[in-house]
């Protein structure tokens, strides 16, 4: 009897650990077909935004326009600034210049008006200022734009790494992250939150 007792009781001890073994291979098989199709996050393409698309003359001041250009891996950014009273955008008083490369679009991503679109890596490889009329330049010498006093009329001088009055701008070279919507007629940036309109 004793024996036989012993015989029942391995019997059921392997019985309950091939149980287990076959359990547990159930589960690791159904978390390999799950991972299986998991898809990843959609990613933004350089060719959906190439293109120039430009910004008309803000309604508030400071009266601007601007115009970005989308091309091969660049993107050239340049703002045309007026004077206070120029409401209509008639005569630029200086303009900025921001010209990034190696455009990279990223994954999708929920921008900051709750709608979707991709994240945005560049570097900065200009960022500059130019006076186009005297009273403007004038007024740069005088105040010590940007920390510099030898401004030229229609000369451009580098900014970047510079104190022009919102803070240190970005040196050249560094990497710039921003996110972007767009449809066949607009393009959002995110980091401005401004809507820019496709040139034909």
């Amino acid at each position: 009897m004793r024996i036989l007792n012993r015989y029942s009781a391995n019997t059921k001890i392997y019985s309950l650990i091939f149980l287990l073994l076959h359990l547990s291979n159930c589960s690791l098989m159904g978390l390999e077909e799950e991972e299986s199709t998991v898809t990843p996050a959609p990613t933004g393409s350089l060719s959906d935004i190439e293109g120039t698309w430009s910004l008309g003359c803000t309604s508030e001041k400071p009266y601007e326009q601007e115009t970005a250009q989308i091309y091969g891996g660049d993107f050239v950014l340049e703002t045309l600034v007026y004077s206070d009273n120029d409401s209509a955008c008639s005569v630029p008083r200086y303009s900025v210049k921001k010209h990034y490369t190696n455009l990279v679009p990223g994954t999708e991503r929920t921008l900051s008006n709750a709608t979707m679109g991709y994240s945005l890596s560049s570097e900065l490889k200009e960022f500059s200022v130019t006076p186009l009329k005297s009273e403007a330049t004038n007024t740069m010498n005088l105040n010590n734009y940007c920390g510099e006093s030898s401004w030229q009329t229609n000369q451009t001088m580098n900014v970047a790494g510079k104190d022009c009055g919102n803070g240190a701008n970005p040196i050249l070279n560094s990497k710039v992250y921003d996110r972007y919507s767009f449809t066949t007629e607009s393009l959002y940036l995110d980091g401005s939150q401004k809507t820019y309109q496709k040139q034909l």
